[in-house]
């Protein structure tokens, strides 16, 4: 399966996007962009495969999530829910270290960008993948 995620910006406060299966869309949410630096920055833009995995412990109440794979120097990137991937060091919120947050809905919460509906697409995501394997290609918007 073809996957696509097309960021639209990236700040302090993460970096929203679109995920697209076939007609199927969804909302993302990732770190900011430093430099793909493990566990404060996206991954960066690219083509990589991804397959579903079983984690050792549950992450936003699900075990078997898609991971994505062969990231440069990085490791462990999975889609899964959350609801916020902002930069810690200058005092925002964050549910991840790297991974994807994927959603239904976005907007502000704590005064801080958000994203909502998670667990359910994630489900949603998981049943549309049926297990196989895949490409997701990551691209960012604001470069062109």
């Amino acid at each position: 399966m073809n996957l696509w995620i097309n960021r639209l910006s990236t700040d302090d406060q993460g970096t929203p996007g679109h995920l697209f299966i076939g007609p199927w869309v969804a909302q993302t949410l990732e770190l900011p962009w430093r430099d793909n630096q493990q566990n404060i920055s996206c991954i960066p833009a690219g083509e990589y495969p991804i397959r579903l995995v079983k984690t050792r412990k549950p992450i936003g109440g699900r075990s078997n999530l898609y991971l994505i794979d062969n990231v440069p120097g990085r490791s462990g990137i999975l889609f899964h829910a959350g609801t916020w991937a902002g930069d810690k060091s200058k005092g925002f919120k964050s549910s991840v270290l790297g991974c994807v947050l994927t959603g239904y809905r976005s907007g502000i919460y704590q005064d801080q960008r958000a994203i909502f509906d998670t667990r359910r697409a994630v489900g949603d995501m998981l049943s549309i993948m049926a297990g196989k394997a895949g490409t997701i290609k990551i691209t960012n918007g604001w470069e062109g």
